[in-house]
């Protein structure tokens, strides 16, 4: 019975990394543990690095995976956890059903994953065990709340920030805010900002700046430096539109999945081909909308369903192929 299998859920210490396998075992529905991956130094290594040497030098300790009866699914999401979850499976007798989230490049051996998940603009060819998918997975789950605290409409900014090869400058932050501000009738409503943990500190400076500045700028949140609760979710909750920037694949699918219109902004300034691609390809299927399109109504709005057709992929996989 498939409700009766054991997953192990190889967590580390990126949070997209964790809601993207928490987000697929919600769906799924087993019972799971969850194995902590915490690293070191030598994480910056290529995973090939490691496999040559045939030990995991990246992480501080791998006695205590070994520990307990052999899973019967392994869920892995990002490139440093590719290789634990490839030596699980050499070291058990009885092979898991190796499952990975996104592309792990630089990995030796891996044909050994029974199924790889990756976002659909990633330039890597489908097999019959790379999956694309249009966006990634999301363990969004929005709460049955009434917000009666703030004047409507509620528009929640979700901001990115910086990437290897690209800035999300202030002077971007700066037009988006009071271009989001200038949308709203009479400046009536309310305005809600989160930054990223890649958000710079300039870029964290300036929202805090404009929020005393501007009065429909009610709450900002900075994940890197807020020792309060994240009010994401709630914030998700209690949008009736949500404006996201276009640098994160995660950032988009997690505000795609609510069902509320989400307005997309970006540009070649700060999103690489790839995300470009994925916001053109989300806005001509309907799923999100322009910025300019910001205070227009949506005929029709489609919700984003990555995180339901990967578990129900997985499902199908384990009925036919693996029991």
């Amino acid at each position: 019975m498939e409700n009766t299998k054991i997953v192990w859920a190889l967590l580390d210490n990126r949070t997209g990394n964790r809601n993207q396998i928490l987000g697929i075992l919600s769906k799924l529905g087993f019972k799971f543990k969850s194995i902590e991956i915490k690293y070191n130094f030598f994480s910056i290594l290529p995973n090939f690095f490691f496999q040559i040497f045939y030990k995991n030098y990246h992480i501080n300790s791998s006695r205590h995976l070994y520990k307990g009866h052999c899973p019967d699914i392994i869920i892995s999401c990002g490139r440093r956890t590719a290789t634990v979850a490839l030596e699980l499976k050499k070291k058990f007798d009885f092979k898991p059903f190796c499952i990975h989230l996104m592309y792990p490049r630089f990995t030796l051996f891996k044909k050994n994953f029974n199924l790889i998940f990756i976002p659909y603009h990633d330039k890597v060819r489908k097999s019959k065990a790379i999956i694309k998918c249009l966006g990634s997975p999301s363990n969004v789950k929005l709460l049955k709340i009434t917000d009666h605290e703030h004047e409507k409409p509620v528009i929640f900014l979700i901001l990115g920030g910086d990437n290897k090869n690209y800035i999300l400058s202030i002077h971007e932050v700066d037009k988006l805010i009071n271009k989001i501000v200038n949308g709203l009738s009479d400046r009536k409503g309310t305005l809600l900002i989160t930054t990223s943990r890649r958000s710079s500190k300039a870029l964290i400076e300036k929202v805090n700046q404009m929020k005393k500045e501007i009065s429909v700028i009610k709450e900002v949140y900075h994940p890197n430096i807020s020792k309060n609760k994240n009010p994401y979710i709630k914030n998700l909750s209690i949008a009736n539109e949500i404006v996201v920037t276009g640098d994160s694949i995660s950032m988009i699918s997690d505000a795609c999945e609510t069902g509320k219109p989400v307005r997309i902004y970006y540009n070649k300034n700060f999103c690489t081909k790839k995300h470009i691609r994925f916001c053109e390809t989300l806005i001509e299927k309907k799923y999100a909308f322009p910025i300019d399109t910001l205070g227009k109504k949506c005929n029709i709005i489609k919700k984003l369903n990555t995180t339901t057709i990967i578990a129900n992929h997985i499902k199908r996989s384990l009925k036919n192929g693996y029991s």
